[in-house]
């Protein structure tokens, strides 16, 4: 004669929401897998299905908004809340600009840590002002990360002039096709948001 022995093994809050962010589910769907688990018997008593209707609420503390600017105004203390250790050599400030939107994540080196977004600006064009003022917001001269972006970002972010440049220079301050000023300074330090 044979016996099988069946463990039931109930989810805690921790578990629940480990299994939430590995799935990548929004709250609505967060919120569908919890009652679900509890309509089976499957969580534990103290855990409520309600608790992911506020889980964005933790962090709000974290962000401001300037018009159509969102940003992280406190990067040490959203990192902390994370339980992340801040190293700023052990990060990049990852930029992208598009013609709608402006976006800025800081990415692990080792791709060990999740990605953590800092700013985001819908209707902001890309341009030399406002990348500045982006990296004024976030304290970027404070901690010095490493700045990742695609080539257009980048001679942006060196004061490099856009459109019609042909072959601008990192070297000097020439960046336009006016060939009438002759008199072309040399540029004194290869700094990032410095002209």
């Amino acid at each position: 004669m044979h016996y099988i022995i069946y463990f039931i093994i109930l989810f805690t809050l921790v578990e629940l929401n480990d299994l939430v962010r590995n799935l990548d589910l929004s709250k609505s769907k967060a919120e569908i897998l919890a009652s679900r688990l509890q309509q089976w018997n499957l969580l534990e008593e103290n855990v409520r299905v309600t608790s992911f209707c506020a889980r964005h609420l933790l962090f709000e503390s974290f962000f401001k908004k300037e018009e159509s600017l969102v940003f992280c105004c406190y990067i040490d203390g959203l990192l902390k809340e994370l339980r992340i250790a801040h190293e700023p050599n052990k990060w990049q400030l990852f930029i992208d600009a598009s013609k709608l939107s402006l976006k800025a994540v800081l990415l692990n080196n080792g791709n060990e840590l999740p990605s953590i977004p800092v700013a985001h600006a819908v209707y902001m064009k890309e341009t030399y002002h406002n990348l500045k003022h982006l990296s004024e917001i976030i304290n970027y001269s404070k901690y010095g990360w490493q700045i990742c972006a695609d080539l257009k970002v980048v001679s942006l972010l060196m004061g490099l002039q856009l459109g019609y440049t042909k072959y601008c220079c990192f070297l000097c301050l020439w960046d336009s096709r006016a060939i009438a000023s002759r008199e072309i300074g040399l540029r004194e330090h290869l700094l990032s948001l410095e002209k």
